[in-house]
């Protein structure tokens, strides 16, 4: 996998597309309209501990846009993910429910949902988030969405 460096030290996948909110978005490689999602490492990275990950929906969940995908709590903010479309939950990561601090190790080969939609909204590509996260403060100043 080919990384970008961002401020800060922070590792950016460059095969996948980015939320503003700091979450990563792969599509399936069939186009087949599955997707994972997963944190960046602007919210967990190596030396960041990972308290709990909950309210993963249930597969099958219908999900609206704007809608709760869950929360996670590290040692420097609790983060709430919300949808950034309208989909269908077709899997939760269980690993992350057991493990939750296996997303500071490797946070892009670990995703919390894997879901389907007919569309994703505009993304940001790995070089457009890389320049996003320079008008950013630290990532240790990260908070959650109200």
């Amino acid at each position: 996998m080919e990384y970008l460096q961002a401020p800060g030290g922070i590792r950016i996948a460059a095969d996948r597309w980015y939320h503003r909110h700091h979450y990563w978005i792969l599509s399936d490689t069939a186009g087949t309209g599955h997707y994972k999602l997963g944190l960046t490492a602007y919210v967990c990275r190596p030396g960041i501990e990972v308290y709990f990950v909950e309210q993963l929906p249930q597969p099958g969940t219908i999900i609206v846009e704007g809608g709760l995908l869950g929360v996670v709590e590290t040692e420097k903010a609790v983060v709430s993910i919300y949808s950034p479309v309208l989909c269908r939950v077709e899997a939760v990561n269980r690993t992350v429910l057991e493990d939750p601090n296996c997303l500071s190790f490797d946070n892009y080969r670990v995703w919390l949902i894997e879901f389907s939609t007919t569309e994703l909204p505009p993304l940001l590509s790995a070089i457009e988030y890389c320049q996003y996260l320079q008008e950013l403060p630290p990532p240790q100043c990260i908070w959650s969405r109200a």
